[in-house]
Protein backbone atom coordinates (compact mmCIF):
# COMPACT_ATOMS: atom_id res chain seq x y z
CA UNK A 1 0.00 0.00 0.00
CA UNK A 2 1.17 3.29 -0.77
CA UNK A 3 0.33 6.46 1.46
CA UNK A 4 0.89 9.97 0.44
CA UNK A 5 1.33 12.65 2.99
CA UNK A 6 0.91 16.27 1.85
CA UNK A 7 0.84 19.19 4.43
CA UNK A 8 -1.69 22.00 4.70
CA UNK A 9 0.55 24.53 3.20
CA UNK A 10 2.83 23.95 -0.06
CA UNK A 11 3.55 21.32 -2.70
CA UNK A 12 5.53 18.93 -0.87
CA UNK A 13 4.63 15.50 -0.32
CA UNK A 14 5.98 12.41 0.72
CA UNK A 15 5.18 8.56 -0.16
CA UNK A 16 5.31 5.93 2.38
CA UNK A 17 5.14 1.77 1.19
CA UNK A 18 3.64 -0.01 4.15
CA UNK A 19 3.39 -3.52 3.63
CA UNK A 20 -0.46 -4.87 3.07
CA UNK A 21 -0.71 -6.91 6.11
CA UNK A 22 0.62 -4.07 8.15
CA UNK A 23 -2.11 -1.54 6.97
CA UNK A 24 -4.66 -4.27 7.69
CA UNK A 25 -3.62 -4.55 11.40
CA UNK A 26 -3.85 -0.62 11.63
CA UNK A 27 -7.46 -0.69 9.81
CA UNK A 28 -8.16 -3.62 12.42
CA UNK A 29 -7.17 -1.64 15.46
CA UNK A 30 -9.07 1.45 13.81
CA UNK A 31 -12.40 -0.86 14.21
CA UNK A 32 -11.86 -1.73 17.33
CA UNK A 33 -11.53 1.48 18.88
CA UNK A 34 -12.98 3.62 16.60
CA UNK A 35 -10.62 5.93 14.64
CA UNK A 36 -11.07 6.35 11.04
CA UNK A 37 -7.71 4.88 9.09
CA UNK A 38 -6.86 8.42 8.44
CA UNK A 39 -6.44 9.44 11.79
CA UNK A 40 -5.04 6.56 12.85
CA UNK A 41 -1.97 7.12 10.04
CA UNK A 42 -1.96 10.70 11.37
CA UNK A 43 -1.48 9.18 15.08
CA UNK A 44 1.81 6.76 13.91
CA UNK A 45 3.37 8.98 11.69
CA UNK A 46 3.61 11.83 14.23
CA UNK A 47 3.87 10.29 17.38
CA UNK A 48 4.93 6.53 16.85
CA UNK A 49 2.89 3.12 17.71
CA UNK A 50 1.13 3.64 20.90
CA UNK A 51 1.84 0.56 23.23
CA UNK A 52 -1.70 -0.02 25.18
CA UNK A 53 -3.31 -3.05 22.66
CA UNK A 54 -3.89 -5.99 25.45
CA UNK A 55 -2.73 -8.13 22.52
CA UNK A 56 0.55 -6.91 21.85
CA UNK A 57 3.70 -8.64 22.55
CA UNK A 58 7.69 -7.92 22.23
CA UNK A 59 7.81 -9.38 18.88
CA UNK A 60 5.09 -7.16 17.91
CA UNK A 61 6.67 -4.10 18.99
CA UNK A 62 9.82 -5.13 17.22
CA UNK A 63 8.19 -5.28 13.93
CA UNK A 64 6.72 -2.34 14.33
CA UNK A 65 9.80 -0.62 15.46
CA UNK A 66 11.52 -2.24 12.24
CA UNK A 67 8.53 -0.77 10.26
CA UNK A 68 9.26 2.37 11.70
CA UNK A 69 12.76 1.84 11.18
CA UNK A 70 12.56 1.38 7.27
CA UNK A 71 10.00 4.06 6.63
CA UNK A 72 12.29 7.09 8.19
CA UNK A 73 15.32 5.17 6.22
CA UNK A 74 12.89 5.47 2.85
CA UNK A 75 11.98 9.21 3.75
CA UNK A 76 15.81 10.23 4.25
CA UNK A 77 16.59 8.90 0.99
CA UNK A 78 13.73 10.80 -0.77
CA UNK A 79 14.28 13.92 0.84
CA UNK A 80 18.52 13.37 -0.05
CA UNK A 81 16.82 13.61 -3.87
CA UNK A 82 14.06 16.33 -3.69
CA UNK A 83 16.40 18.76 -1.69
CA UNK A 84 19.00 19.19 -4.63
CA UNK A 85 16.14 19.21 -7.30
CA UNK A 86 14.19 22.02 -5.10
CA UNK A 87 17.76 23.88 -5.37
CA UNK A 88 18.37 23.55 -8.61
CA UNK A 89 14.58 24.26 -9.72
CA UNK A 90 14.84 27.54 -7.12
CA UNK A 91 18.22 28.99 -9.51
CA UNK A 92 16.82 27.84 -12.81
CA UNK A 93 13.41 30.33 -11.90
CA UNK A 94 15.85 33.09 -11.45
CA UNK A 95 18.14 32.34 -14.50
CA UNK A 96 14.84 32.70 -15.95
CA UNK A 97 14.00 35.71 -14.57
CA UNK A 98 17.25 37.53 -15.22
CA UNK A 99 16.88 36.47 -18.96
CA UNK A 100 13.14 37.74 -19.48
CA UNK A 101 14.58 41.02 -17.52
CA UNK A 102 17.70 41.35 -20.60
CA UNK A 103 14.64 40.43 -22.93
CA UNK A 104 12.19 43.24 -22.04
CA UNK A 105 15.50 45.34 -22.38
CA UNK A 106 16.74 44.29 -25.70
CA UNK A 107 13.04 44.72 -26.83
CA UNK A 108 12.39 48.52 -26.15
CA UNK A 109 16.23 48.72 -27.27
CA UNK A 110 14.45 47.50 -30.93
CA UNK A 111 11.69 49.25 -30.63
CA UNK A 112 13.41 52.93 -29.99
CA UNK A 113 16.18 52.24 -32.62
CA UNK A 114 12.94 50.99 -35.06
CA UNK A 115 11.26 54.23 -34.39
CA UNK A 116 14.25 56.70 -34.90
CA UNK A 117 15.55 55.00 -37.89
CA UNK A 118 11.80 55.22 -39.06
CA UNK A 119 11.32 51.91 -39.83
CA UNK A 120 7.93 49.82 -39.24
CA UNK A 121 6.71 48.61 -35.76
CA UNK A 122 6.85 44.78 -34.86
CA UNK A 123 4.54 43.00 -32.46
CA UNK A 124 6.07 41.74 -29.51
CA UNK A 125 2.66 40.44 -27.75
CA UNK A 126 3.80 37.08 -27.28
CA UNK A 127 6.96 37.75 -26.32
CA UNK A 128 6.02 39.79 -23.47
CA UNK A 129 3.41 37.45 -21.97
CA UNK A 130 6.59 34.95 -21.90
CA UNK A 131 8.49 37.61 -19.91
CA UNK A 132 5.13 38.27 -17.54
CA UNK A 133 5.49 34.53 -16.82
CA UNK A 134 8.54 34.78 -16.05
CA UNK A 135 8.44 37.52 -13.49
CA UNK A 136 5.48 36.47 -12.50
CA UNK A 137 3.41 39.16 -13.35
CA UNK A 138 1.42 37.32 -14.95
CA UNK A 139 -0.46 33.90 -16.23
CA UNK A 140 1.07 33.60 -19.23
CA UNK A 141 0.98 30.18 -21.24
Amino acid sequence: MKITVRPKRGWRRVTFRIPDETFEKIGELCERYGFRVDEALRIILLHGYLDDDPEANETTFKKLQEDIGRLSAELYELEGKWSPLKFSSYYLAMDDQNLAIQLSAMIAENKRLRERLGLPQKDYGEVEEKIHYYLNFGRGK
